[in-house]
C-alpha cells in the first residue's frame, strides 16, 4: 500500500494534486498501519522528548516534513518520503504539534532547519542532497544526536558539556521545538533524578544492592519513559563499579 500511494505521489501532475493524495483517507491508514505494526516497547514513549503519560498520545510524525518546511518558504514539503517508514517518528503531541503557553513556544509542525541548508533536497530525485542534509536538531534516530542530550540537576535540558557550539545549537533548537524545557517534564526529570540518587545510595550503602541494580537497569532501558535522563543523572556516579556495569562502561 506505501509503495502505491508513494507511485501516485511521484506521477501527480501538480502540489494541488499531490496535497490531494495525502489527504486521502488511504494515506492515513498507511501511517497508522506502520504505528501498529512497531511492537509495544516502541510505542511506550514519545520519540523527541521520552514522555509516556505526561503530554498525551502518540502520532505518527513526518521527520522531514511533508506539505512545507517552514525553515524554507520555497520549499513544497519532502512529499516524497510521506510512505517511507525510515520517515516516521512516534511523538506526542506537544513535540508533534504547534503549541503556544505561557513559559514555552515549540512543536514541530512543519520546522526542519538544516545547519547545511544549501543542500536541502526538494524533490525525489535529489538523493545526493537528501544524504547530505544536517539536520540541525537531534533525531532520535542518530544514536550520536541522543549523547548531546544533558540536563543540570533542576531537570533542564542542556548541551553535553563536551559538545562543539555547532551541536550546542543542534540542542538548544531541539530545545525549543519539542519544548524540551516545558515545567511539567523538567519536574519529571527532577524525579528521576532523585530516584537514581536514592539507588546509588543503597549501593553506596550495601543496601539490597541487587534490587537498586535492577531498579536503575530498568530506568535506564531506552524503552523506558525519561531513560536519557536517568543515564545522565547515573553517569555522575560513574567511579562505582555496579555503575559502570549498568552503563557498560569499560
Amino acid at each position: 500500500m506505501a509503495d502505491q500511494a508513494k507511485a501516485e505521489l511521484i506521477a501527480a501532475p501538480d502540489e494541488e494534486a499531490r496535497k490531494a493524495i495525502l489527504k486521502k483517507a488511504a494515506s492515513s491508514n498507511v501511517w497508522r498501519d506502520f504505528y501498529n505494526l512497531l511492537p509495544d516497547s516502541l510505542k511506550r514513549k514519545c520519540w523527541y522528548c521520552e514522555a509516556e503519560d505526561i503530554r498525551s498520545d502518540m502520532p505518527i510524525d513526518h521527520f522531514r516534513p511533508k506539505n512545507k518546511v517552514e525553515d524554507d518558504k520555497q520549499h513544497d514539503g519532502y512529499w516524497w518520503l510521506a510512505f517511507d517508514w525510515e520517515n516516521y517518528r512516534c511523538a506526542c503531541t506537544f513535540c508533534n504539534s504547534r503549541r503556544v503557553f505561557d513559559e514555552t513556544e515549540g512543536g514541530k509542525a512543519c520546522r526542519f532547519p538544516l545547519e547545511n541548508p544549501g543542500e536541502r533536497a526538494f524533490t525525489h530525485t535529489d538523493q545526493i542532497k537528501l544524504n547530505n542534509e544536517r539536520p540541525y536538531f537531534l533525531d532520535p534516530f542518530n544514536l550520536d544526536d541522543e549523547k548531546l542530550l544533558w540536563f543540570d540537576n533542576d531537570g533542564l535540558p542542556i548541551a553535553n558539556p563536551s559538545a562543539t557550539s555547532e551541536q550546542q545549537t543542534k540542542v538548544n533548537n531541539s530545545i525549543e521545538i519539542f519544548h524540551l524545557h516545558e515545567s511539567r517534564i523538567v519536574r519529571a526529570r527532577n524525579l528521576i533524578r532523585l530516584e537514581v540518587e536514592r539507588q546509588v545510595r543503597k549501593i553506596r550503602n550495601k543496601d539490597d544492592v541487587q534490587a537498586a541494580k535492577a531498579k536503575l537497569r530498568r530506568m535506564t532501558n531506552e524503552t523506558e519513559k525519561l531513560s536519557r535522563a536517568a543515564v545522565v543523572y547515573l553517569s555522575a556516579h560513574r567511579e562505582i563499579q555496579e555503575v559502570k556495569d549498568i552503563l557498560a562502561l569499560d
